[in-house]
């Protein structure tokens, strides 16, 4: 899984640069004002050579063309269950792919250790405002190893 949801970002993400200086890169009238965008994460997070279930929530808000924040909670699926909760800023060199970077906090029991997260991903529009993005994470976390987050994430922009 892993190596597939990477492979689909670098692929698409060669064939968005190529397709950016052929096009604006604009979205149409109708898109311009949903900039608020709700998706549902399903995924696998990677922890010291195991795979764990993981499911999430996230909200964005785009700025403009280029740029979004928002923020992400996660649940990942282990034997002490974790949330994750960080906020994101994104940077979109193009329409679809975008990559950022966030801070949050990590919570693995009782313990809470502070995360910074590196992202990249592509957005595919599926129409009326419907979107799902593969995307790659890389947690760097406060006193363990990184982790590697893996998935999909679908979305409704409004």
């Amino acid at each position: 899984m892993r190596a597939f949801t990477l492979a689909l970002c670098v692929l698409f993400s060669t064939a968005a640069i190529a397709a950016a200086g052929e096009s604006e890169g604009t979205r149409g009238a109708e898109e311009s004002h949903r900039k608020h965008s709700l998706g549902v994460f399903a995924g696998v997070t990677r922890e010291h050579g195991d795979n764990h279930s993981t499911l999430g929530i996230e909200y964005s808000y785009r700025i403009d063309e280029r740029w979004s924040v928002g923020v992400v909670a996660e649940r990942a699926d282990r034997k002490s269950d974790s949330t994750l909760v960080i906020a994101f800023v994104h940077f979109w060199p193009t329409e679809y792919l975008y990559v950022g970077g966030g801070i949050g906090r990590k919570d693995p029991g009782d313990e809470r250790e502070n995360t910074f997260r590196a992202t990249i991903g592509y957005e595919f529009e599926l129409g009326e405002g419907w979107s799902i993005s593969p995307q790659a994470n890389l947690d760097v976390i406060e006193d363990e190893k990184n982790e590697e987050v893996y998935g999909l994430v679908i979305g409704k922009r409004f």
